[in-house]
């Protein structure tokens, strides 16, 4: 769930634990020191990229904790060793590979929905005979 004022508590005591300052954790994490500031007053939201780059740079973040907080699913580390096959980037239809992004990107809960609801299109496109309507 998101929760960006307690993603911005978070980062500044995580910093703060690990004695940085805005500009130290800035040159550790590569993200601006003034945009760190603007995350911790909650003036900005991160891009997840962001998000990951802040839970490397400070020592003892729960990185998945960070994403959840700031509205990402987590890293799934299994999906990373996964055999390789055809991906996003294969697919020819730009709406079909917005859909697979938004698919990747999605909190478990809402990709479960959505493979509910794929199970269920496909068993409808099997039930159907050739004369019905669509």
């Amino acid at each position: 769930m998101k929760d960006m004022v307690q993603f911005g508590l978070q980062i500044r005591q995580l910093r703060k634990m690990n004695h940085f300052t805005l500009r130290e954790l800035g040159e550790r994490s590569g993200v601006s020191y003034s945009f760190i500031n603007s995350i911790e007053n909650n003036r900005f939201n991160p891009s997840r990229e962001t998000v990951i780059a802040l839970a490397d740079a400070l020592n003892s973040a729960d990185k998945d904790e960070l994403l959840l907080l700031a509205g990402f699913a987590p890293t799934d580390e299994e999906s990373l060793d996964a055999p390789s096959g055809p991906g996003v980037s294969d697919i020819d239809d730009p709406e079909v590979s917005l859909f697979f992004k938004d698919f990747q990107s999605a909190p478990k809960e809402r990709r479960d929905e959505m493979l509910r609801f794929w199970h269920f299109i496909k068993e409808q496109q099997i039930n159907r005979t050739p004369d019905s309507e669509q």
